[in-house]
């Protein structure tokens, strides 16, 4: 089955207030700072932590209630969720696409309370919606199983007050022979694998231990290294990276993975061979930018991406003239994995097609509008504009992106 993600919906977020944004493979925010763009990537962050580690948790790691919330307009926000529609159980399709929101929820107690508030959680997954469609509901203390397709009770089960659906496989009273608890296990296994890439470049400079981390890339990159090391057993994809690499630095002749001389063994370390250079240069003293494009372009190059893949800034500390390579092998990748990014560059806008672009903006409330535009606007203005590149347009202020 070809799971994804159809859609994002997000309300009272940071500065979302009202999201509702389609996905399709390839997805690149454009706008201001502060229009909210990083939020976005944050809230798919957050329902990946909510996965792995509950919803407090996910709260506490973030500062609590209070900091993810919206903190504009006269009284303070109450209710917070985020939500995702897609494809994950057998019924699903792109035109009845399975549903799943997370509603937290902080309302002020009496003031004779000795507590200012109680925190409740909502959620709702919704199997093939449309036609006899299937729900779990998880409200206050139980978890209530609704559908023609299930052969379950579906009398309530008693769960934990802030227990979420992501984690029903850790709940020992659970309805297990149930489809769409079957269906919210894919889901909470896609969430978990949600990365938000943002390369800490003195993290990928440093040798990495050998290990099984070397089956996907951290988020922060910081296990380059050892990533690089287990890519190389495909000859295949290793000759592409290389050749990549070449295109954008082409002083580099090759990459090699040593054994680092200290006293710690089973590490892997990265060195350049460069063209007129004695001798190799250790990763740890190549350039800025030639680090965070090397971690780039082993990101594309992934043979397991999860099902999708945030980026944030991805034209950061690359020569404009590598961008269309970037866009390029972007595009390739999202053919295996989504993927959603950010930039500032009309240069790399330029390389996209209009149903890749989306728009960002903010209201002077606080509020960010996302996407800023519809996709048949953008289309009107490239016509009316006889085809000039959307970069172009995006930077002159024709589709946004004026301060």
């Amino acid at each position: 089955m070809n799971h994804r993600i159809l859609g994002l919906t997000v309300r009272n977020f940071r500065t979302l207030t009202d999201t509702k944004l389609p996905l399709g493979p390839l997805n690149v925010m454009v706008g201001p700072n502060a229009a909210g763009k990083s939020n976005v990537l944050h809230a798919l962050e957050f329902l990946g932590d909510v996965a792995r580690q509950g919803i407090e948790p996910a709260l506490d790691n973030r500062g609590g209630f209070d900091v993810l919330a919206f903190r504009g307009g006269r009284r303070p926000v109450s209710r917070i969720s985020v939500g995702v529609e897609g494809i994950w159980s057998d019924f699903a399709s792109a035109e009845r696409p399975d549903q799943y929101e997370l509603s937290v929820s902080r309302p002020r107690l009496p003031e004779a309370s000795r507590a200012r508030h109680r925190m409740y959680r909502r959620e709702r997954f919704t199997q093939h919606p449309v036609e006899e469609g299937t729900t779990v509901d998880l409200a206050s203390g139980s978890l209530t199983v609704h559908g023609p397709l299930e052969a379950v009770s579906r009398s309530p089960y008693k769960v934990g007050r802030m227990t979420s659906a992501l984690q029903l496989d850790q709940v020992s009273a659970r309805p297990s022979d149930s489809a769409s608890v079957g269906a919210i296990g894919d889901l909470s296994h896609h969430l978990a694998r949600i990365r938000v890439f943002d390369p800490d470049v003195r993290a990928a400079r440093k040798p990495w231990g050998i290990s099984e981390s070397g089956d996907y890339l951290n988020s922060d990159a910081s296990n380059l290294a050892d990533f690089l090391r287990k890519l190389k057993e495909d000859e295949d994809a290793w000759e592409l990276l290389l050749e990549d690499v070449q295109k954008v630095v082409p002083q580099i002749r090759d990459i090699h993975l040593v054994t680092p001389p200290d006293a710690v063994s089973h590490r892997t370390a990265v060195e350049l061979e460069e063209n007129g250079l004695r001798g190799r240069t250790r990763l740890a003293d190549a350039s800025w930018g030639t680090v965070r494009i090397l971690c780039m372009l082993a990101l594309f190059h992934d043979p397991n991406p999860p099902l999708l893949t945030c980026i944030e800034e991805i034209d950061h500390g690359i020569h404009p003239h590598a961008l269309s390579l970037m866009a390029e092998r972007l595009r390739e990748a999202s053919e295996r994995s989504q993927y959603l990014v950010t930039t500032h560059s009309p240069i790399f806008v330029n390389e996209l097609e209009p149903e890749e672009f989306v728009p960002c903006g903010r209201r002077p409330s606080g509020a960010s509008v996302i996407p800023a535009r519809k996709l048949r606007d953008i289309r009107g203005v490239i016509k009316a504009s006889e085809y000039e590149p959307m970069g172009n347009l995006w930077y002159s202020g024709s589709l946004g992106g004026i301060l």
